[in-house]
């Protein structure tokens, strides 16, 4: 079942490309609450996530395609609970100061601060995030002593001719030397100052599930929300709003990829979010595969000859996909999310473990915990 979930990433990631006219296609690849996990959760089951397998899967399941790398906040810490007399709290800091390093190996574009990157304290985080040629952002955390954003507010990356702009935001980042002014005020704020100048404006949020409340209606004038904090994760069939923002959840640890791929031919025409009938597509196709496997050398129509309860059943799929093919053919611009499971099928990329384990080597602790 996994791998043929993987086909048919692939089948409808190169659905986005054979059109019959130019258009700009692009992926915007998110994680959430990573922690500073270097290798795999190590859960029993299922151990998922691990950069090696996230760097194998966009060099090789993602080829080809323009991506934008982010992540919605706290990627540094597991925690904001800051306790100087813990000795654990150097390793944890060595962790996090190198897996800053580790993200800028891996071409990260942009990171929002979470509340728990601040565990080392604000000073640690901006020493460690201040030459980083990965983007931190925040568009509401204050410096106390200055009233001055502690972070550049936003970052813009064009694609294609197309401008994106990421907003940073936290709800939750609670400290003495940090103002946390309101983040959906600030949020508006910078949509409204970006709103002539991006042609598509994604808010990266840092949020517990406690304080959750329905963001699309919050920034009706945004076009994606990505979130951290919220341990919920979004499924491709997720049933979003009809108006607003369209709000993904991507989990913790890293253990999921949350991916929408974008694709615009007309930007003077709205972003048609067409997951879900894509997700029926892909149900239609595995049913269908099914039924072929028994023999894959005839016909659906001559295996099923004699069992006409099948063929009807063949034929109400087949004009299902016909259906939502028109339909889907007929939106100049749509997009299509993707919650993708970094399992233990995907291999990891040599040049990435090489790089993790040369950190590993340089710490007097185990980095897997």
């Amino acid at each position: 079942m996994k791998k043929l979930i993987f086909l048919l990433f692939f089948t409808i990631i190169s659905s986005q490309d054979t059109s019959d006219d130019n258009g700009q296609s692009f992926s915007i690849v998110s994680t959430s609450n990573v922690f500073s996990e270097f290798y795999d959760c190590g859960c029993p089951k299922n151990p998922l996530g691990g950069l090696a397998r996230k760097t194998f899967f966009l060099n090789n399941m993602m080829s080809g395609r323009e991506s934008i790398l982010v992540d919605a906040g706290n990627a540094l810490f597991d925690s904001n609970q800051i306790n100087p007399d813990n000795l654990s709290i150097e390793n944890k800091k060595f962790k996090a100061r190198n897996f800053v390093k580790a993200l800028e190996f891996l071409g990260q574009d942009v990171v929002n601060i979470g509340s728990n990157d601040f565990k080392g304290g604000a000073d640690f985080l901006l020493e460690i995030t201040k030459d980083s040629s990965v983007k931190f952002i925040s568009a509401n955390l204050y410096d106390k002593s200055s009233n001055t954003l502690l972070f550049e507010p936003y970052h813009i990356i064009e694609k294609d001719g197309v401008k994106i702009a990421f907003i940073g935001l936290s709800q939750s980042a609670r400290f003495d030397s940090v103002i946390n002014k309101n983040f959906i005020d600030e949020g508006n704020k910078y949509i409204s100052e970006l709103s002539s100048s991006a042609d598509i404006i994604i808010l990266l949020i840092n949020i517990l599930d406690e304080n959750l409340i329905d963001l699309s209606q919050s920034f009706v004038n945004a076009d994606y929300i990505f979130l951290s904090g919220s341990t919920k994760r979004t499924e491709p069939r997720t049933k979003q709003s009809e108006k607003g923002a369209l709000v993904y959840a991507g989990g913790i640890q890293g253990k999921h990829l949350s991916i929408v791929d974008v694709r615009i031919k007309d930007s003077n025409k709205a972003i048609n979010d067409v997951s879900a009938p894509f997700n029926r597509l892909q149900e239609i196709d595995y049913r269908l595969n099914r039924l072929q496997a028994k023999d894959p050398s005839i016909s659906l129509e001559e295996l099923y000859a004699n069992q006409p309860n099948v063929l009807s059943l063949i034929e109400k799929y087949q004009k299902e996909a016909t259906e939502i093919g028109i339909s889907l053919s007929s939106f100049r611009n749509r997009s299509i999310f993707f919650s993708v499971p970094l399992s233990p099928t995907i291999p990891d990329d040599k040049e990435t473990a090489a790089f993790i384990e040369n950190i590993a080597r340089k710490a007097d602790f185990p980095l897997k915990d």
